[in-house]
């Protein structure tokens, strides 16, 4: 599968390819509209045992006299609550709407006893719909796109995620499809059985029932994927604790603990309002409901992203560049006061010159290497000048390193040594880039290469166990500060749009 040669390409895709999809959706729901005719189809509950009624037993009456009677048929339907079946006569009515308006429909049984009645609205366009039930005509065919449209966007994001490849995959870009991806297969895998349900037995699943649920998909996906979250939390506080007896106790090595109790604090206040047993108004409780699916939605959008940027942040940290580099970046961090490297910043020139032996001896290229990192207030000298010196003590040749000694953060790296390469070779994009950093790094240092202007790949060396999820948290938290706007704009319509939603639909129709 050929990959994308930039982010603008990629973005253009998705655009179109969403944008054919929802094409193709609008002409589905156009055609079952058109195959349908003015024909309305619903179905009511007559009576909750099994009669032996017959069309022309009953009695049917609508409160304008200009109104066609329909034609109907009786059935019967079974739904199971536990071990208990409920058992029921149906109706299932079928006509064609005449004149606009609303009318309403009252059934009786053989007897004159009345048995159920339905409210319907037909608009000046034809269209129509049961107040009682939900039915619309053409609503098969809207039910069925709507799954449609979830299995094409899972194809289409699944198939731009891996695309997305090389200095590509160090995007947001990777995340959010890959976040999409993970929301469209739950709903497929929650409408389904919803809509077949439906199909199956809509006097007892109506129409309105079946809206409702899937307004509410984003609290069911919170309680579904309540124990992993619960699990990843408890495993993210206790690495956060074994971080905290080796390093400092700084605000950003707590992170993880917070977002440990964030999340099953979440997850606690939600099941705590969900299990309370509501007494109030009808219009108190449409409220409650609303406001549990807009914290439903919410909560699910930071699951799925946190999932994506977790496999986004795993992929990158695996990942090895091929062995063509021209030029291989260090980024620097702090070191020790006597100019020794600690631990981590020595396992990222580790890496870097372990990468830079194994390409040569394969393919006999030799990388330029280039420590990068200014120095600090309290350093004795710049980050890229103690890389240097270590790397002449291994024994590494001195003509393979270029220093880059300026720069005061990630971006910066980046920057600076696009500089660098840019003067020796006249453009970035001719020569082969990796960069070397800690495995939790990786991810969001591609995406300060990409902003950058840097086509880079990265190289991830190895940290403790117990500093990699805290660490990542970080990096996490992050990425999100950068995009505090659009995600804070993203989220406000996902939760206007449920939110409306749902009170429309237990307020309006039900």
């Amino acid at each position: 599968m050929k990959a994308f040669t930039s982010l603008a390409e990629a973005r253009k895709s998705l655009i179109m390819q969403v944008g054919i999809l929802f094409g193709i959706i609008v002409l589905i729901c156009l055609a079952g509209r058109m195959l349908a005719k003015n024909r309305f189809n619903t179905t009511l509950i007559l009576n909750f045992e099994k009669k032996d009624w017959q069309p022309g037993d009953l009695q049917l009456k609508w409160d304008k006299a200009d109104a066609p009677l329909p034609d109907y048929t009786i059935g019967f339907e079974e739904e199971r609550e536990g071990d208990e079946p409920i058992r029921a006569t149906v109706m299932y009515l079928n006509y064609e709407p005449q004149k606009p308006g609303n009318y309403k429909l009252s059934i009786f049984d053989p007897e004159g006893n009345y048995l159920s009645a339905d409210e319907i609205y037909v608009g000046k366009t034809g269209f129509t719909i049961s107040k009682n039930t939900g039915n619309f005509i053409g609503d098969e065919a809207v039910f069925l796109a709507a799954i449609l449209f979830y299995l094409g966007l899972s194809v289409i994001m699944l198939v731009f995620f891996i695309r997305l490849r090389g200095p590509l995959m160090y995007s947001y870009e990777a995340i959010l499809a890959l976040g999409i991806l993970t929301f469209s297969v739950f709903s497929i895998l929650f409408e389904a059985p919803l809509y077949f349900r439906h199909l199956r037995n809509p006097a007892f699943y109506s129409i309105w029932t079946l809206l409702s649920d899937l307004g509410a998909g984003g609290k069911y996906f919170t309680i579904l994927s309540a124990p992993l979250a619960v699990i990843f939390s408890v495993l993210l506080i206790i690495s956060n604790i074994a971080l905290l007896r080796h390093e400092s106790h700084r605000f950003q090595n707590f992170l993880g603990i917070l977002l440990g109790i964030l999340i099953i604090g979440g997850e606690a206040v939600f099941f705590y309002f969900y299990s309370m047993f509501f007494t109030g108004s009808r219009e108190v409780f449409r409220r409650v409901i609303t406001l549990e699916n807009i914290f439903g939605v919410i909560f699910t959008y930071l699951e799925c992203i946190l999932f994506s940027s977790v496999v986004c942040g795993f992929r990158a940290a695996k990942h090895v560049p091929k062995m063509d580099r021209d030029y291989i970046l260090i980024l620097g961090c702090g070191f020790r006061k006597d100019g020794t490297l600690p631990p981590l910043l020595r396992g990222r020139v580790d890496k870097a010159m372990e990468f830079w032996h194994r390409q040569k001896d394969r393919t006999g290229k030799e990388a330029i290497i280039i420590p990068s990192g200014g120095q600090g207030k309290n350093e004795s000298m710049a980050e890229a000048e103690a890389m240097y010196r270590y790397m002449l003590s291994t024994g590494f040749p001195k003509e393979a390193i270029i220093l880059e000694n300026r720069s005061a953060n990630t971006y910066q790296n980046m920057e600076f040594s696009k500089k660098i390469i840019e003067e020796r070779t006249g453009s970035v994009s001719e020569a082969k880039t990796a960069f070397a950093t800690t495995n939790y790094h990786v991810f969001r240092s591609g995406v300060w290469a990409g902003l950058a202007g840097l086509p880079a790949e990265g190289l991830g060396s190895k940290t403790k166990w117990w500093f990699w999820p805290n660490a990542f948290v970080r990096e996490f938290v992050g990425l999100l500060r950068n995009r505090i706007v659009p995600e804070l704009t993203l989220m406000l319509v996902l939760a206007a749009s449920f939110g409306l939603f749902t009170y429309i639909s237990m307020s309006v129709f039900r």
